[in-house]
């Protein structure tokens, strides 16, 4: 199909792959020079786009999703984890010392929330973080606050050969598929370009973000989601299928942290979590009071060599 037709078609609620390509080019130049709608099996993928999910969100009284709202609210609750995150991303020590011209993408990346939180972290940066989501609204909600979006599914990117510097998938890796997983692991290696790296985050099973196996269960699965959490084992064989070398492990405190007016509100939120280790803690901070449910996550690291070797496997302690 041609790069013409591609862009009457349908792509964000209200615009056209046009209209979005158009905005795009005017706010984010260096940005538009990596999509790639028309590479090979590029119309079957948009044509593939889930439409827009009729209905809103249920009111159950879940505490596990209720913390998760109260966690969308608030971009900084995960802000302890976010940052190691980018530091192992870039290679870095901290946020502070990314330079400006280095990128990101975040395939799950929602409405942009990780891109947030490296903004207050790095501003010298710039839009550093490309937020990506296969949900339309989400992908508007990430424009509108001004932030480099696009919508496209994880196993299949809009974007060209070694476009960026650093894939991160975080915060969701566990609503992909068993079936999928290496699929976008491979395609986000496509992306890297030579010394890039890909980070693979999700909480170990038996972190509080983790429920109890159950029925038989082969291994606990994330609340409402029926794929079982990634290993530090499935996160090294992705990497190394994917052509990644230097792989690493790291097991990093990746603590929710909510804040509140009063102990009251605090203790309000962690009502009725399940925790499978130690409790969560209530404690003042300054005028507010804080709730902090201590969480350990897996973190992987594999990098992109301009001369491809035998992988090298390390597991850090």
């Amino acid at each position: 199909m041609t790069t013409k037709a591609l862009r009457r078609r349908p792509y964000l609620p209200g615009l056209s792959l046009g209209d979005y390509l158009d905005f795009i080019e005017d706010r984010f130049p260096a940005f538009a020079r990596v999509l790639w709608f028309d590479r090979t099996g590029g119309a079957d993928a948009l044509e593939s786009l889930p439409r827009p999910a009729r209905g809103g969100p249920t009111n159950g009284a879940n505490p596990r999703g209720d913390l998760g709202r109260h966690a969308q609210r608030d971009p900084m609750a995960r802000a302890h984890g976010m940052r190691a995150l980018f530091t192992l991303a870039a290679g870095v020590t901290s946020p502070e010392r990314v330079p400006r011209g280095w990128n990101v993408l975040d395939p799950l990346g929602g409405d942009g929330v990780l891109a947030q939180v490296f903004a207050t972290m790095a501003p010298q940066a710039g839009h550093a973080v490309i937020t990506s989501d296969v949900a339309g609204e989400m992908v508007i909600e990430a424009l509108r606050a001004g932030l480099p979006a696009v919508r496209q599914r994880a196993r299949f990117l809009f974007m060209r050969d070694e476009a960026v510097d650093a894939v991160l998938l975080a915060y969701g890796t566990h609503r992909i598929p068993e079936a999928d997983r290496l699929p976008v692991c491979r395609e986000a290696a496509r992306v890297l370009r030579p010394g890039g790296r890909l980070v693979i985050h999700d909480f170990e099973d038996a972190s509080p973000a983790a429920p109890r196996p159950s029925g038989g269960a082969r291994r606990p699965v994330a609340v409402g989601h029926p794929h079982p959490r990634l290993t530090a084992a499935d996160m090294e064989r992705c990497l190394a299928l994917s052509g990644l070398d230097a792989i690493r492990v790291h097991r990093v405190h990746d603590p929710l942290v909510l804040r509140r007016s009063s102990a009251a509100e605090a203790r309000a939120l962690l009502s009725g979590h399940l925790l499978d280790m130690e409790g969560p803690a209530v404690f003042r901070d300054g005028p507010d009071w804080v709730a902090e449910i201590p969480r350990v996550a897996l973190v992987a690291v594999g990098e992109k060599r301009p001369e491809r070797e035998a992988p090298v496997l390390r597991r850090s302690r």
